[in-house]
């Protein structure tokens, strides 16, 4: 069974695939590509990618990203757009780990398609310790009753020694494309890493004092947060992202809140999902129990998993894992 959730822009369709081999002939689109002169051009799947490697690129290394709104939950075809970005791309940055490196996931496709003689992935799935990953449950494409999938949990952007690993990869990968700024690429990965180093530092002394370690989240995107920041999971309401909890789920969820063992009152939901209704109904749920209702309440964590076009940037990455730990610092007890 495919995960298929974790592969973004999955060209599924057989006649969206035709459409985009046959309808989109090189020079079809304008090149995006055109600034960058001589530049090595990187090209990142998805948001947190882009700030690692913008920081490590600075004015050496032109840097796009293929996803913005559409992020690696979600499936559509590629537009000619994005189709150009990897054409034109010298290295194609991935996370890996399941989200864009199956047999028929987007690197894979985006290669057949474009026809670069040149591709060249960089998978900082592969830069990650071994050790260090988490096993994952993937729900899409099973039914209740079913067999569900494990793997690695793919989350890792949101552990900062994960992180640091994925900065060192971009580095690596610069330096070798572009052996002339190679100190330049080297003192900015230095400095990348040492403020994310205070990010870390940061986060635990603003989580410290809080009495509360528990939270459940709204899919299963945290745990390497949670590690990185001294805190709990205790489950997630949605493994399959925009699919409420069946009464079988939501039970078992009601039973990981009312532990006494491992309290949860701190529901992580997320922007990508505004209107929260499976977590209203597991909130609402807490709420109403009637030998002990628990004071549950929202707290907005980013997984940084899609951003609109206008926030990319450097300091993306940092601005948005701040305000989570700010949050989380407003709603724990």
């Amino acid at each position: 069974m495919r995960r298929r959730h974790l592969i973004p822009l999955a060209l599924a369709a057989v006649t969206g695939l035709a459409l985009i081999t046959t309808g989109c002939p090189k020079g079809s689109s304008p090149d995006p590509w055109a600034s960058a002169g001589n530049k090595p051009k990187v090209l990142v799947s998805f948001a947190p990618l882009y700030s690692f490697a913008a920081n490590v690129a600075g004015p050496d290394a032109e840097v796009k990203c293929l996803l913005t709104t559409t992020g690696p939950h979600n499936e559509g075809d590629a537009t000619p757009q994005q189709i150009e970005l990897a054409r034109g791309c010298d290295v194609f940055v991935i996370n890996g780990l399941g989200m864009e490196d199956e047999a028929d996931g987007i690197a894979t496709k985006l290669h057949r398609v474009t026809g670069n003689s040149k591709w060249n992935v960089l998978n900082l799935g592969t830069k990650i310790d071994a050790g260090w990953l988490r096993e994952g449950e993937y729900h899409h494409d099973a039914k209740e009753g079913e067999d569900h999938e494990h793997g690695s949990d793919p989350h890792v952007w949101l552990s900062i020694r994960c992180a640091k690993k994925m900065v060192e990869g971009i580095r690596d990968e610069l330096k070798r494309l572009d052996p002339p700024h190679a100190d330049g690429y080297e003192s900015r990965a230095a400095a990348y890493m040492k403020k994310l180093d205070h990010l870390e530092a940061d986060g635990r002394a603003m989580l410290a004092p809080k009495q509360e370690k528990w939270i459940l989240s709204f899919h299963e995107s945290l745990n390497y947060f949670a590690d990185t920041y001294g805190l709990k999971i205790a489950g997630s309401i949605e493994v399959n992202p925009g699919q409420e909890p069946s009464d079988k789920k939501l039970k078992e969820i009601i039973k990981k809140c009312t532990n006494p063992n491992a309290p949860v009152r701190v529901i992580a939901v997320e922007p990508q999902y505004p209107s929260h209704s499976s977590a209203r109904i597991v909130r609402d749920a807490l709420r109403g129990l009637k030998d002990k209702p628990v004071e549950a309440e929202f707290a907005e964590v980013d997984p940084l998993e899609t951003c609109q076009e206008a926030d990319l940037s450097p300091d993306l990455y940092e601005r948005v894992m701040k305000r989570n730990l700010a949050e989380l610092a407003r709603v724990l007890r």
